[in-house]
């Protein structure tokens, strides 16, 4: 199969879209679910989030940050050339509940993991809340579809370029403790960084307030072999490729989650600090390792 890429676009600063031929993808992908993407032959592969799938003409959109070899890579190809192979859609799709009112946070590129999510709680009947924190204004994403897809949306950034300044987490204290619809559950929903998660995990437990976060640790075969998405969930260890990527963030540790993706990154590995080098998803899974296994 030829996955053609149809579309291309810049969102942001090194934040690009790609519209891509994919009907059998297209066909079955649900809201949080993943894909591994391998922009050539002998390339690593990447896990990227699905934004969106056009099953008439048999497309999904994947939103990626260029960051490294493989995702720069990725983001060179032109319209009408091919991506050498996607699978998917992989992962547990997030649960969708009905009747509810959901804080969906989100930052950086979390707000493209989020998208399809809102969209989906929207139309079964939720009251869906967005929260999108960006670092200044000219980082900011997908405003128009995240106001689309939620009833109502509040947008932070840190240097207050644009609307509130302030974080995400700031604004969600504030809809908590003002929230009073006894009709309605309140649910949060978070992506992004593991510093935001576990802050809204540690807000939302105190509160009782269910709450759901999406892992992103570093995946090399995406398939649960390699075991390098391994994290700890109440206790017991688990693989974010197929055992999630959504989990109950009040169950999460966060301290092993980050002491995991600190390893990566220190061992060079990280997708947020790849070099310009290209690297094997061999060498990726013996640096795993060496640097994760023997610890």
């Amino acid at each position: 199969m030829s996955f053609k890429v149809l579309n291309k676009q810049i969102l942001s600063e090194h934040i690009k879209r790609l519209d891509i031929l994919a009907p059998e993808v297209a066909g079955c992908v649900e809201p949080g679910q993943f894909v591994s993407v391998c922009p050539e032959e002998g390339d690593e592969r990447i896990p990227l989030s699905v934004i969106d799938a056009d099953t008439a003409k048999g497309t999904i959109a994947l939103i990626f940050q260029e960051v490294g070899y493989t995702t720069r890579k990725l983001g060179g190809i032109s319209i009408g050339e091919a991506v050498f192979s996607i699978l998917g859609p992989l992962g547990i799709p997030a649960k969708i509940d009905k009747g509810k009112a959901v804080i969906c946070v989100a930052t950086g590129m979390g707000v493209a993991k989020v998208l399809p999510i809102c969209r989906a709680f929207k139309k079964q009947g939720n009251k869906t809340i967005g929260i999108v924190g960006a670092s200044k204004k000219r980082t900011l994403m997908l405003e128009p579809q995240m106001r689309l897809a939620c009833d109502k949306v509040f947008i932070t950034t840190e240097d207050g370029s644009y609307e509130r300044k302030g974080l995400a987490t700031d604004v969600l204290k504030e809809i908590v403790e003002k929230y009073n619809d006894q009709e309605r559950e309140l649910i949060v929903c978070a992506i992004g960084s593991a510093e935001m998660m576990e802050e809204v995990c540690r807000f939302t437990k105190e509160h009782k307030i269910k709450t759901r976060v999406h892992l992103n640790p570093v995946m090399v075969d995406c398939m649960g072999m390699c075991g390098s998405c391994r994290v700890k969930v109440g206790g017991k260890i688990v693989l974010a490729c197929v055992d999630g990527p959504e989990f109950n963030g009040h169950k999460v540790d966060f301290q092993d989650f980050k002491i995991r993706m600190k390893a990566f990154e220190e061992a060079g590995v990280c997708q947020t600090s790849l070099s310009n080098q290209k690297k094997s998803a061999s060498e990726t899974f013996t640096k795993f390792l060496v640097g994760i296994l023997k610890k």
